[in-house]
C-alpha cells in the first residue's frame, strides 16, 4: 500500500501540508464506465481512486475506516441517496463531493449543502477546481504541469 509522503524540513512553525501527488479519494458511483472514467482522471491528476464503490455496501466499509484524503461522490446510487456516506465522512473530517445527474437537489440535507456539487457529465476544470477546493491545504496542483 502507498504511503502519504509528508515534507520535511519545513520552516520552524509552519504547517505540514501534504502534497496531492498520492492523495487517495474515494470513488462512490453506481456506472461502472463512469466510475472507471473518473478514476482514470484522478490517476492522470498522480491522485489514487480507492475504489470505486459501486453501491453504499460497498462504499460504507471504506468511507468508515479506509486511508482517504477526499471523495468524489454520486448522490443517487441505483435509486439509494449516497447520504450514509457524507455521514461517515463528515464524522472523519473527510471533505467530499457531489458529482451527480440529479436535478432535484432538494434532497440534499442542509448540513451537506455546502459540498461542491459537480454535474455530469463533468468539465475537467471545473472538477478540478472542486478537487482543490475541498482539499485546499495540499500543496502544489495534481493536475499542473510537472517540474
Amino acid at each position: 500500500m502507498e504511503r502519504l509522503q509528508y515534507p520535511v524540513g519545513e520552516a520552524r512553525g509552519a504547517p505540514v501540508r501534504r502534497r496531492w501527488k498520492g492523495g487517495r479519494i474515494l470513488v462512490v458511483e453506481d456506472n461502472y464506465l463512469f466510475a472507471e472514467l473518473v478514476c482514470d482522471f484522478l490517476r492522470d491528476g498522480r491522485l489514487v481512486p480507492v475504489g470505486p464503490a459501486l453501491n453504499l455496501e460497498a462504499a460504507l466499509p471504506l468511507a468508515r475506516g479506509a486511508a482517504l484524503d477526499g471523495a468524489v461522490l454520486d448522490l443517487n446510487l441505483a435509486s439509494v441517496l449516497s447520504l450514509p456516506v457524507c455521514h461517515a465522512l463528515t464524522a472523519r473530517s473527510i471533505p467530499f463531493l457531489f458529482l451527480t445527474g440529479m436535478s432535484d437537489l432538494s434532497l440534499i440535507p442542509v448540513e451537506y449543502r455546502a459540498a461542491p456539487m459537480i454535474s455530469k457529465p463533468f468539465d475537467t476544470g471545473e472538477l478540478t477546481a472542486a478537487l482543490e477546493s475541498i482539499m485546499p491545504s495540499w500543496v502544489g496542483r495534481a493536475f499542473g504541469p510537472t517540474a
